[in-house]
Formats: C-alpha cells, structure tokens, sequence
C-alpha cells in the first residue's frame, strides 16, 4: 500500500486521520506525520466541507463511493483537486479512502470553463461591474481569494475607476484607492504585473479608519514564509489599448504556483478583451441614444420617452407639457465667434435646460439649437406659463464663452396634453409652432408660450 501513487487515507468516525500513506506527500505537501491525529476536513476547501461532510455520511452508512470530487488545500496553499474511491469498514471502525490528484485535469477544464464563462459575461453582463463579478466567480473556483479589485482606466485621461471591489472579511487588508492607483498605473506602464506582500501596519490607523497597510515588493519565485499574504497587481491590455488592472489578494504560495499564474494570464487576457467589448456596446448604444455634444438624450431617445409618458397620462388621466425651446440668432455666434464657442454655448445651455427640469421631467437636445423637454409635474403644467418664464431668465443669463460674456435670446413654445394633442406627434407640432409663434410675438414686447401661431 505504502508504494501506491494513490494516497490511502483511514479515517475515524470522528472524522480524525489514524493512517496516512506517504504518497499524501508529493500530492498534498504534508508528512503523513503532520496530518495524523489532524481532523481531515480541516485540510478541504472550506466552499467544498459541507458536500464532503455529506459524502461521508453515505461512506459511513455503508455505501461504498467512487467518483467523488473536492478540493484541499496544499501546505503551500494553493488548491488541490481529489477524486475518491472510498468505503466504510465495520470490523475496524474506520472509513478507507483512496485519493488521486486530477488537479491537472481540473485546470485544462477550468481554462475552457473560464474561456466560456467570461466570453458569456462579456455578452450577457448588464454593466461593467456584472461582468467583473463573473471573472471573480469564475477565479474564485481556480484557487482561494482573498479580495479581488478590478480597475479601468481613460488612457487618454489618466482616470482610474473602480470598477468592482471583494473582499472576504473586514479584516483582510486592501491598500487604500490611492495606493491602488499608483501601482495600477506602474504596472499598465510597464505592462508587467506587480507583486506584493500585504500586511496591516503594527498599532496603524485610528477607530473606525482604515487600517493602513503595509505592501512589500517580492518575486513569485522568492521563498516565503507560507503564512504571508500577497497582492498581484495584473495589467490588462488589448492589442489596441490599455483595459484596467486586476489586483488579486490571497495566500502568497497560492498566487506563486506556477498554474496560478499561467491562470491568472489567461483570464487577464479574457477578462481585458470582455471588458473593452463591453465597453465598446457601452459607448455604441451611448452614442445612439445621446447626444455627444451636450451629453442630453438624443432625438430618438427623447421620441421613445415621450411617446410613453403620453401613453401614461392617457391611462391615468393625467396632463403633462411638451416645451419646445430654440436659440435666436445662434448663427450670428457661429460666424462671429466660430463653431468651438458656438458649442461651447450650446452646451451649458443644455445643462441650464436640464438643471431648470430634471425635478419635473426629462430634457433632450432635439437638433441644432433646439431642445424639447417633457414636464410631468401636474401642479407646475396647471402654471406652465410662470414656470417656461422662470426657466427662461435663467437659460437666458449671460454665458461665458472664451473669455467673453455671451447673452442669448430663448424662444419657447409649450403644447399641453390633453387640450393640444393626444399623440407625441400632435404635441411636437403644436409646440413647435407656438415657438415660432413665441419667436415673432416678442419683437413686439412678447407674448405667452400658449399662444397658438396664426
């Protein structure tokens, strides 16, 4: 027995090891001296002891198993993978085991597996942080993990954003954002992953701080203490650009082994593509539904919104105001102060717009120098001629431009729901023609946003 490749594990019912053969060695890092009079579930993965608590009762029961499959934890602390063929003998007390290391195999499966479920993230994920806790999901079943940060970063503007943050309890130590940051950004410039050894700082920090913490440059292939704790910051890259970091805190001769690290490479190259495909949908359906100049919802965008907030108003016997706004004499700023500060103009008109009815509705840039805006609030609609006035004046203070003091002139025009249309469409030309209306009328010291056009 004691020449087998397999492992012969005797366990008592209490669940304490009596024999180990020495085969348990080269697979698991411990003597059989180590481990006997040790209890055995102390050495699984703790996400697998409840199932293989369960498992032995049936061994224990009198059902003989083969087939069977959990993770232990290596001395050095990485995950190994078991198969079992296991029975329970009566005359002696003792459950028999015989245990093969698969974790080769387990690893070929889990590359594909993580080939498969990130690719299905990057499509099927919400949002950026969706697909950031599938990479963690997918990493935490390949080795322990102690905490897990995922930054992206603008390289045109410098800008990280944490875009997913785990960690397993409060007192496992996390460098601050700011420290996150800066070795985010060594390691992206050096497009070469950085290593840690974390602690918290003796007596750091004061109540209800964070604890400072304590980072210290090593090698994967240093020696160290087993019971240390490591940081592997990770860049990501694709053939276009830089995508973020992934920074990976668990036991340090967990992260050192050699398929830790080829894992880890994989996934970083998965998990850097998801994210820039990601991001592209992101900015492609952004583009779609937004204006890029002013940042407002776009025509389309503001078409669908309205036409459902018409449909509910009829539902509910509700009112609500379509404002159509137009900018006079927007031309004479572009062909007297150029199109930058034309733009310029009409983006902090824009933003003036959406300050004076995000509480009450929705704004949009409709084209050019027009924009249309839905307002929902009934009591403000039953006043909507006070409250266009209001937000007039404040549209119309003067705007800064390049160092020039801008005052513009807002023609307004205001459909109501019901009295001047039942359809978004119906809405959109009534108020339309009271802006032209409105346009005229003020030539000649001004008129209501309600005046129909004639």
């Amino acid at each position: 027995m004691e020449l087998l490749l397999d492992a012969v594990f005797l366990v008592n019912g209490d669940g304490t090891l009596v024999y180990v053969s020495p085969a348990c060695e080269p697979i698991l890092g411990y003597s059989p001296q180590e481990l006997m009079g040790r209890s055995m579930i102390d050495y699984v993965a703790k996400e697998d002891r409840e199932r293989t608590i369960e498992e032995s009762k049936l061994v224990m029961g009198g059902r003989p198993r083969i087939g069977f499959e959990n993770r232990y934890i290596h001395k050095d602390g990485h995950y190994i993978h078991i198969m079992w063929s296991a029975r329970w003998s009566d005359a002696h007390g003792l459950r028999i085991g015989v245990a093969r290391d698969i974790s080769a195999k387990k690893r070929a499966e889990a590359l594909q597996r993580a080939t498969y479920s990130i690719s299905e993230a990057a499509h099927d994920a919400a949002d950026i942080r969706s697909l950031c806790k599938a990479v963690h999901d997918t990493l935490a079943t390949l080795f322990p993990i102690d905490a897990i940060v995922v930054a992206t970063c603008d390289t045109d503007l410098k800008a990280w954003d944490k875009a997913y943050q785990y960690r397993d309890s409060a007192e496992v130590p996390l460098l601050d954002w700011t420290q996150a940051e800066r070795l985010s950004t060594e390691a992206t410039n050096a497009r070469e992953s950085l290593w840690r050894l974390i602690g918290a700082m003796p007596g750091g920090g004061v109540a209800d701080a964070p604890v400072p913490v304590r980072a210290e440059p090593f090698s994967p292939g240093d020696n160290v203490e087993a019971a240390r704790h490591a940081l592997a910051v990770l860049p990501m890259h694709t053939a276009r650009r830089a995508v973020g970091t992934l920074m990976i805190y668990g036991p340090v001769r967990a992260l050192q082994a050699e398929a830790a690290q080829r894992l880890l490479a994989f996934v970083c190259d998965q998990t850097a593509l998801a994210i820039e495909r990601k991001q592209l949908i992101d900015d492609l359906y952004e583009a779609a539904r937004f204006d890029e100049l002013t940042g407002l919802p776009n025509r389309r965008t503001f078409g669908e919104f309205a036409s459902e907030a018409v449909r509910r108003a009829q539902r509910t016997n509700g009112k609500l105001a379509l404002l159509f706004a137009d900018i006079d004499g927007f031309k004479g700023v572009n062909d007297s102060l150029g199109h930058a500060a034309g733009d310029l103009l009409l983006k902090e008109i824009g933003q003036r717009m959406k300050a004076g009815v995000t509480d009450c509705g929705f704004v949009a840039r409709h084209s050019g120098d027009e924009f249309v805006a839905i307002v929902q609030d009934v009591e403000i609609v039953e006043r909507i001629d006070f409250a266009v006035t209001r937000l007039r004046e404040e549209i119309e203070r003067a705007v800064s431009v390049n160092d020039a003091n801008l005052t513009v002139r807002v023609s307004v025009g205001v459909a109501v729901f019901p009295e001047d249309g039942e359809s978004m469409s119906e809405l959109i030309r009534v108020a339309d023609q009271r802006m032209y209306a409105n346009k005229s009328a003020r030539k000649s010291g001004g008129a209501s946003f309600l005046e129909q056009w004639v």
